[in-house]
């Protein structure tokens, strides 16, 4: 489980260290790869586990080849993953195209999201953060 903010450099050549708490959850959980793509819903790159890109792809592979709509779906999420792995220093390598598409600079942001973890230009994520959320956007997890 992934949870906490946590803020980082990223270097001119795309590497930022993924955090400690990040790390021990991933070789607690025995994976040795993290596999990034971009994130549909927001300017950031969404970093899963491989066992979690694994069932990801399951759902994607069900899709109708035959409903255009969802394979140009199919071709987004394809399309823009990278499986990287953790270098000895726990520094992941962020390929261009992810680094332009989240707009990543010189500081970013980790954000743990449950099973899965976010990684945002931090100016990108103090915008997210401090926006005016409308009522109707708002979900009540404790709600009964």
């Amino acid at each position: 489980m992934f949870f906490g903010t946590f803020q980082h450099a990223i270097d001119a050549k795309g590497r930022t260290s993924l955090p400690a708490r990040f790390r021990e959850t991933l070789a607690a959980a025995g994976e040795p790869k993290i596999v990034l793509i971009r994130y549909p819903h927001w300017r950031c790159v969404q970093a899963l586990p491989l066992s979690v890109w694994k069932q990801l792809v399951e759902k994607v592979l069900a899709a109708s080849p035959l409903d255009a709509r969802a394979q140009k779906n199919v071709l987004r999420f394809y399309s823009t993953a990278h499986e990287v792995d953790l270098d000895p220093h726990g520094r992941v390598l962020v390929p261009p195209a992810l680094r332009e598409w989240a707009g990543l600079s010189k500081e970013v942001v980790w954000v743990g999201m449950g099973s899965t973890i976010h990684l945002y230009d931090q100016a990108s994520y103090e915008k997210e953060m401090g926006a005016e959320t409308a009522e109707s956007e708002l979900v009540d997890f404790f709600k009964a």
